[in-house]
């Protein structure tokens, strides 16, 4: 071997490591990371929030999330339907926010229903965290020139399948979690320049809202493990013929 295979050898090696010990820091950080959100989620310090719209009990609302109120108008107009004055003061806003659509915030609720509402944030950090670490002999044994290693494809497709059960947890936590976050906020006291008031029954609905993206990295996992499994298979067949 020459001197330059010798170095470009040792260079692909030092890189290698380097990637691996990056990919090792990265994965462990994504579980703490997981574990310290879900800490705060139940202990209230985390701000808790679903996807919500309008229900059809509560009157039309202006871009502003104003609700429209008998006697009261932003523009000098009229929208129906409109609630009473002693139903909701004019010119106070719903107790929600925009965010790639309407949420309703909270941070007084029990820890179940915030644990579930939040599992997107802290469920995610930890399916990414522990998908890197089972991928890293993967990683590993693929930077030194063995992708079809024995036990690749198991792993390729343990890491596919966290991150689907996180995929399907974060749409069905908040599903779960909305009924009491919303009867929180509808219990609760909301205070306005016209004093306080108990907000409506009804007025907010869970929306439940369909995330596609991980869909793309479970079907780029499962198609590498197809592929390494099958290689992994006539590496095994070209050994034993030698």
């Amino acid at each position: 071997m020459t001197t330059a295979q010798e170095t470009g050898q040792h260079g692909r090696s030092v890189g290698s490591a380097v990637t691996v010990g990056v990919m090792t820091v990265v994965g462990w950080l994504a579980v703490v990371a997981g574990g310290v959100l879900a800490v705060l989620a139940v202990t209230g310090d985390l701000s808790v929030e679903v996807p919500v719209q309008i229900g059809h009990a509560a009157p039309a609302y202006m871009e502003v999330v104003l609700p429209c109120v008998e006697g009261w108008s932003l523009d000098g107009g009229s929208c129906a339907p409109a609630a009473s004055a002693d139903e909701w003061p004019g010119g106070a806003a719903l107790p929600v926010q925009h965010a790639s659509g309407l949420v309703a915030t909270t941070h007084d609720v029990d820890p179940l229903p915030a644990l579930l509402s939040t599992v997107a944030m802290w469920g995610g950090a930890l399916a990414a965290g522990v998908s890197l670490l089972v991928l890293l002999p993967v990683f590993r044994s693929t930077a030194a020139g063995r992708p079809f290693e024995s036990g690749n494809g198991r792993r390729l497709v343990v890491a596919a399948t966290v991150i689907t059960g996180a995929w399907a947890l974060s749409m069905a936590g908040p599903a779960l979690g909305a009924p009491a976050i919303i009867g929180s906020i509808e219990t609760s006291t909301i205070y306005s320049e016209s004093g306080p008031f108990d907000m409506p029954a009804n007025w907010l609905v869970f929306d439940l809202r369909m995330t596609w993206w991980p869909a793309i990295i479970v079907l780029l996992l499962a198609a590498l493990a197809v592929t390494t499994h099958r290689g992994t298979r006539l590496t095994a067949d070209t050994e034993g013929l030698v």
